[in-house]
Order: C-alpha cells, then sequence, then structure tokens
C-alpha cells in the first residue's frame, strides 16, 4: 500500500491539483490586494511657436513628473484612490510664463461605495469562497483517487495470492497424475491392468502439465498487472505473504449506508458542489442589477518657483510675483496648508439596455445549480448500490466458500474409493481421473470463493468509505 501510495502518477497528480486550487484561493482574494503605482517622466524639447510674444519661434522647455497613487477596493464594494500625488517641475524659456523654473503639485483622496450591482461582502467575495471549497473538493477528490488505489491495490493483491494458490492446486494435480501413472504402470507389469491404463495416465499428465504451464502464465500475468499499480519494474520479483481471510463477518445494510453517506468523499464534494453553485446563483443574481455608485474626492493643489528672467511684462518694472507663489517651497507649503481645495461628490448609474448577459449567466447558473443538485441524488443512489452489492457479494462468496469445502471433502472421499476400487481391479483409470478432476475443480471453486471473498470485504469498505481509515492511511495533515 506504502509504494502504491508513493508511487502511483494519478495520486501525484491529483496532489499538484490540491496545490493548483490553493493557488486559486490565492489568486482570488488577489483582487482586493491594494494596487501601488508609480509613474514617472522627463522630456527636454522645443516647440515651435508663432506669435507677437514669442519673437524666436520657439519655446523650450525641460519637465520632469512624477506621479504616485494606492486604488483598490474592499470586498463591501468600497473603491479607493489614495494618495494620489503627482508634482511636476517645469522650465521653459516661454515668456508667458511667470515662473521657470515652476512645481505644480496635485494631491487627490476619492472613496465610492457601489450601492445596487457589487454591493455587500457576499457578493465581492464569492469567488473567494467558491475557490476555497474546491479546494476542499479536490482535497476530496484526492482521498477518492487515494481509496481507489487502495481498492485496486487491493484486489490485484488477492488475484495474485488466488493464482499463487491456482499454480499450487495445478502442481498438486501434475503430481496426483503422476502418482497414478507410475502406481498404473506397476500393475501393468504385474498384470493387474491393462496397457492403456498407462496410456490413459500418460495423457492426463501431459494435459495437466499443460495447466501448470498456464497457471504460471496467470501468475505472472497477475504479479504485472500488480506491480502496474504499484508503478513499479515489471523486473522486479515480488511475494504475496498475506493469506486472505475467511472470518465471516456480518454487516448491516442500513448502517452501511449511514455510514457511507458520511464517508465517502462524493457525497461532501456534491454537497460542496451545491454550496458552491448557490454562491454563483446568487452572485449573477446581483449582476442583473443597474450599477449605482456614489463617490466623493477631495483635491489640493499646490503652485510655487522662482521668477521666470524672460517673463513678458509691458510695464518698465514687471509687476512682482505673488508672495504666496515665489519659492519653490510654496507648492507644497500650499499643500499642507489646502489652500486650493476643491471638494466633489460624483454619482454613476448606469444599465445595459437589454442586460442579456448577466440575465443569461444567471439563467445558466440556475440550471446549474439544478444539476448539482440531481448530481447529488445520483451519487447517494450509486452510493447505495455500492453498498449494497459489496454486502451481497461478502455473503454469496460466504455461501460459495462454504459448498466449496463440502464438495472437495466429498471429492477426496470418491478419490479415494476410485484409487480403492483401482487398486483391487473393479475400477478404472478413467474413474481415478475423473474423480480427481472434480477435486481441482472444487479446489478451484474455493480459491474463487475466498478470493472473491477478500475482495468484497475491500469494496465494502471502499464503499462506506472508510478503506482510507481501516488502512491506516493519512492524508496531507489529516
Amino acid at each position: 500500500i506504502k509504494i502504491a501510495l508513493e508511487n502511483n502518477r494519478d495520486i501525484q497528480i491529483q496532489e499538484q491539483n490540491v496545490v493548483v486550487s490553493e493557488g486559486e484561493i490565492k489568486t482570488q482574494e488577489g483582487v482586493f490586494d491594494p494596487l501601488f503605482n508609480l509613474v514617472s517622466f522627463y522630456n527636454d524639447g522645443e516647440t515651435p511657436q508663432l506669435s507677437t510674444f514669442i519673437p524666436s519661434g520657439t519655446i523650450k522647455q525641460k519637465q520632469f513628473s512624477l506621479q504616485t497613487n494606492v486604488e483598490g477596493s474592499l470586498p463591501t464594494g468600497t473603491f479607493y484612490n489614495l494618495f494620489d500625488i503627482q508634482t511636476t517641475r517645469t522650465d521653459t524659456n516661454s515668456p508667458i510664463e511667470d515662473l521657470s523654473p515652476n512645481w505644480f503639485n496635485n494631491v487627490n483622496f476619492s472613496i465610492g461605495q457601489e450601492l445596487l450591482r457589487n454591493f455587500g461582502m457576499d457578493v465581492n467575495r464569492a469567488f473567494i469562497v467558491t475557490a476555497r471549497r474546491s479546494s476542499t473538493i479536490s482535497q476530496k477528490e484526492l482521498e477518492k483517487r487515494v481509496a481507489q488505489v487502495l481498492l485496486e491495490v487491493e484486489n490485484r493483491y488477492w488475484l495474485v495470492v488466488a493464482a499463487r494458490k491456482n499454480l499450487d492446486l495445478e502442481r498438486t494435480a501434475l503430481d496426483l497424475a503422476i502418482d497414478l501413472r507410475e502406481r498404473n504402470q506397476v500393475q501393468v507389469d504385474v498384470g493387474v491392468l491393462p496397457p492403456v491404463s498407462v496410456t490413459q495416465a500418460e495423457s492426463e499428465v501431459a494435459a495437466r502439465e499443460v495447466n501448470v504451464i498456464r497457471a504460471e502464465n496467470d501468475l505472472q500475468a497477475a504479479e504485472d498487472d500488480l506491480k502496474n499499480v504499484l508503478a513499479m519494474d515489471l523486473a522486479i520479483k515480488i511475494s504475496a505473504v498475506d493469506e486472505p481471510t475467511t472470518e465471516v463477518r456480518k454487516f448491516s445494510e442500513e448502517e452501511s449506508l449511514d455510514i457511507a453517506y458520511e464517508e465517502r468523499p462524493e457525497m461532501e464534494q456534491g454537497e460542496l458542489e451545491i454550496a458552491n453553485r448557490e454562491t454563483l446563483k446568487k452572485y449573477y443574481s446581483n449582476q442583473r442589477l443597474p450599477r449605482l455608485a456614489v463617490e466623493g474626492s477631495v483635491q489640493l493643489q499646490g503652485l510655487g518657483g522662482d521668477e521666470n528672467p524672460d517673463r513678458l511684462s509691458f510695464e518698465e518694472v514687471p509687476e512682482p510675483i505673488p508672495p504666496q507663489f515665489d519659492s519653490p517651497g510654496d507648492a507644497f507649503s500650499q499643500i499642507w496648508g489646502a489652500d486650493f481645495t476643491t471638494w466633489q461628490v460624483l454619482g454613476v448609474f448606469s444599465f445595459p439596455l437589454f442586460n442579456r448577459t448577466a440575465r443569461g449567466n444567471y439563467i445558466k447558473a440556475t440550471a446549474e445549480l439544478d444539476r448539482s443538485v440531481i448530481a447529488l441524488n445520483q451519487t447517494k443512489d450509486n452510493i447505495a448500490l455500492d453498498v449494497r452489492s459489496a454486502i451481497r457479494q461478502i455473503q454469496n462468496s460466504l455461501r460459495a466458500i462454504d459448498a466449496a469445502r463440502v464438495s472437495i471433502k466429498l471429492a477426496e472421499e470418491v478419490v479415494s474409493n476410485e484409487q480403492e476400487r483401482l487398486n483391487v481391479g473393479i475400477g478404472t483409470t478413467r474413474d481415478v481421473l475423473e474423480a480427481q478432476r472434480d477435486l481441482i475443480d472444487a479446489g478451484v471453486r474455493e480459491i474463487t470463493a475466498i478470493t472473491s471473498y477478500n475482495i468484497a470485504l475491500a469494496e465494502l469498505d471502499y464503499a462506506k468509505g472508510t478503506i482510507i481509515e481501516d488502512r491506516g492511511v493519512q492524508i496531507g495533515g489529516e
């Protein structure tokens, strides 16, 4: 079992699916991560300008700008743009600019709230909630695959044991045929039996040698099947040491069904799938609403710099720069002092005229929810069938074991009687061989019944959803 769980490719793939589903949770949670932006640029250029005030016809300008902000949204439907700060330094020879170089600063804070569509925690966290449930579904899928591997390993193992016992039985049958041939040869030599008795025995020896070869091939094929499940090199030798049980076990179908409905991972998967579909139905129901949002913002501005030596003046002495702008530091002090403040309240309303996309998504979500409910009911039916079939197979196998053992006991007596009849000259070799074949067939039926019984026990544990716990297997952090 340990080898199978470590090497099985399907389990390894499903383990990675669990990791993927956990990553999807992070992805969905990341929708509400604040976004920090930083933009900067520098330009240095000349612009042609035809103006009476610009005799050179050219404006030279150097400009450096830095902008940063933090924006994002909250699960409540709130959206924000905080610390939207932009500062720009401009150095120009334009005579119509009084300040050069000058600094212009702009700081903006805004926050808004969705009021209809995308309003509330339930709607905005829908995909996070479904991602978490989907991760649990992936974990349950891993449990299901582990259980399937455990069942498959046990089935293949008991088939190997059965093939080995069949080989031992065929070898025993061959030994019986060889012994009969030798006995007949002695009796032919003393004149008790006709020579045809040896011929009949030799023919049976040859037939049973073929049966031994077939049994050896069946054992090798069963071992290869087991190695394939274990993902082992087919050249490695394996030995089945555990013997099958014939201990009689009683099971209540009603109790087994209750356990199965509680423990089978498919049940929890189905319930989680329904919960996901209900969440998505509510989400897409909300998406049918129009968008109604309100947003408030406040903007702070500041301007300052040095006097432009090339600035245009219509007087002999240029008018002085107002003191609140005549220093680069003024651009920043005006921000802190909120000297130039603009408040704004914005309302937004939008609605698709036909809204077919939202309506279509809601229709699909409703159908998918209904489909999930049907699928869960189907899963319950399949689990009930698995439990009933396993219990019935256990009961039938026990009866078959008892019948095979009775048949073996009687066949052994018949073989002994026919051998005695042959020894005293009133029986035939054909009768002895026929009795031996009946004994071998009874042995095969016992092996088949015992194998079927042990496989049925494993299948019942699987059907009840307890095979992982009963085999002492732990998955992840369980």
